[in-house]
């Protein structure tokens, strides 16, 4: 739509004035010598803010503007910068412009809870010149364990208050958990085997009280599945996941092979190819570490005990199997079940379900997996999280075959339980506990470190701030440098995350 006015002319009768004619202007209207509205220019800035260019274009189309990607950008960096006020409680921490390669830092003020600034990269000297150039230095800093971050708040303010990041800490404490349970892969098996035993023997003393409780006869009983008579077969999946366990466990003997030859983990990791950290958690290792099998929730788990009840009365028809538990509930598709039943048709040793009678649910199976150490960690410290079949078993077992994760595990609770709480007293006895010769080693470095850092770790308990509110600026700017497909200047990601609009 185009607007067209009648404007009056104003003539200067001044003859040392350069400017002979004024045009009167349209305040409220239009700006000057533009040929957009005040409202049009709003509309394209509030669009370029969201979207970016291309899509701001793209969405300017389907709204009846005309416009091109570069005018919406040119109306953004045209805008005036946002005015930032000095806070008394500022946030700091990195982002990654190229995940990798290149980083730079974003500082936010808590109490306003808007982006003060971002700076091209996240070095100490570049966070430190910012400080100084402030008109006043902040009472509280937030940040992540980073020392580049700290040695910049202690030389540019050195009378503010660091606190540390309470969620870094409780992750620290986990995985420092989970190293401990990398280096004791011989008693993690030992539990899964003391805990598949265990889940024989119950299942073999629910068979004789339920048949002699309630006798059938061998017709009408149905079959408990066992391991089969036939030639063992194995899927192209299952022989190239042999395969690649094969080459790990080759891997493996080499590393260590070469560690009691003398070799270094730098020259062991260049001659096999492999990163000094993988190296050095395969010798830390006390036998080959098996890997966990990834567990992917399906919509048949929950119907795998029907499944295992129908095949054990002698029912092999995946059709037949399919239409059984739809009257269940089941809505997907008879391709899951036919891939779900498929192992218990090749396999020597299925997993096996004891089911006795319709009316008598099928017990845990009698075999099932090791979790991974991520898994492990939080199964030991987190009581509500769902346990999957034979995992409180295993975590029994485990309690009494490896002493060294028992005790990392409950050194891992109490400090959890002490930063919950907001408790320096119980905070400082742990710290103390977790020092002693007696602990883990890695517990042992944990509380060293926090030890080194304890003014910011004790205003972490003690201040009511935190650096979630940083956190989540992070994670909102990562959104929005990828809507401009990663490839925004710093200049236009810092207007589009600090600005509110005009």
């Amino acid at each position: 739509m185009v607007m067209r006015f009648w404007t009056r002319r104003y003539f200067c009768g001044n003859t040392g004035c350069q400017r002979r004619i004024f045009a009167e202007q349209l305040p409220g209207l239009a700006n000057r010598r533009a040929r957009g509205t005040q409202r049009l220019e709003k509309t394209i800035v509030h669009v370029g803010l969201e979207c970016g260019g291309e899509p701001g274009r793209r969405l300017c189309k389907n709204l009846g503007i005309t416009t091109s990607g570069d005018t919406i950008l040119r109306r953004l960096r045209a805008m005036p910068q946002a005015v930032t006020h000095d806070g008394n409680v500022i946030g700091v921490d990195d982002f990654a412009f190229r995940r990798g390669q290149h980083y730079g830092t974003i500082i936010v003020d808590h109490e306003s809870g808007g982006v003060i600034d971002l700076l091209p990269d996240r070095t100490s000297s570049s966070l430190e010149t910012w400080l100084r150039a402030r008109g006043t230095l902040p009472t509280i800093v937030t940040r992540d364990r980073s020392g580049v971050y700290a040695k910049a708040v202690a030389t540019a303010a050195p009378d503010a208050i660091q606190v540390a990041d309470r969620w870094h800490l409780l992750a620290n404490c986990r995985e420092a958990l989970v190293r401990v349970i990398d280096r004791h892969h011989s008693p993690i098996n030992q539990a899964m085997e003391n805990a598949q035993s265990h889940a024989l023997n119950v299942a073999s003393i629910q068979i004789t009280h339920e048949s002699t409780s309630n006798p059938i006869s061998m017709v009408d009983r149905p079959l408990v599945l066992s391991e089969s008579s036939g030639p063992l077969t194995t899927s192209s999946n299952q022989q190239q996941s042999l395969d690649r366990r094969a080459r790990r466990i080759t891997r493996y003997e080499q590393v260590v092979e070469h560690h009691q030859q003398g070799m270094s983990q730098r020259e062991i990791a260049l001659r096999l190819k492999m990163s000094r950290r993988q190296v050095k958690k395969l010798l830390n290792a006390d036998s080959f570490p098996e890997r966990a099998r990834t567990y992917h929730h399906r919509q048949i788990d929950r119907h795998i005990h029907s499944l295992q009840l129908q095949w054990s009365q002698g029912v092999r028809n995946a059709a037949e199997l399919t239409r059984h538990i739809r009257t269940l509930g089941y809505t997907g598709s008879d391709n899951m079940v036919r891939r779900c039943v498929a192992p218990w048709r090749t396999t020597a040793e299925p997993t096996r379900w004891h089911a006795s009678t319709p009316d008598h649910p099928p017990s845990a199976p009698l075999k099932f997996h090791r979790p991974s150490s991520e898994r492990l960690s939080w199964l030991l410290i987190k009581d509500d999280l769902v346990r999957r079949d034979g995992e409180a078993q295993l975590l029994t077992e485990l309690a009494n075959v490896c002493e060294p994760i028992h005790a990392a595990s409950n050194l891992a609770r109490t400090f959890i339980t002490a930063v919950r709480e907001r408790d320096v007293t119980m905070l400082t006895a742990w710290t103390e506990s977790a020092s002693q010769e007696t602990s883990t080693k890695e517990m042992n470095g944990f509380a060293q470190g926090l030890v080194r850092n304890w003014p910011e770790v004790k205003a972490a308990v003690q201040l009511p701030w935190s650096n979630g509110r940083t956190e989540g600026h992070v994670n909102r700017l990562k959104l929005i440098k990828r809507k401009m497909f990663g490839r925004a200047k710093l200049d236009l990601l810092r207007i589009r995350v600090m600005a509110r609009g005009p």
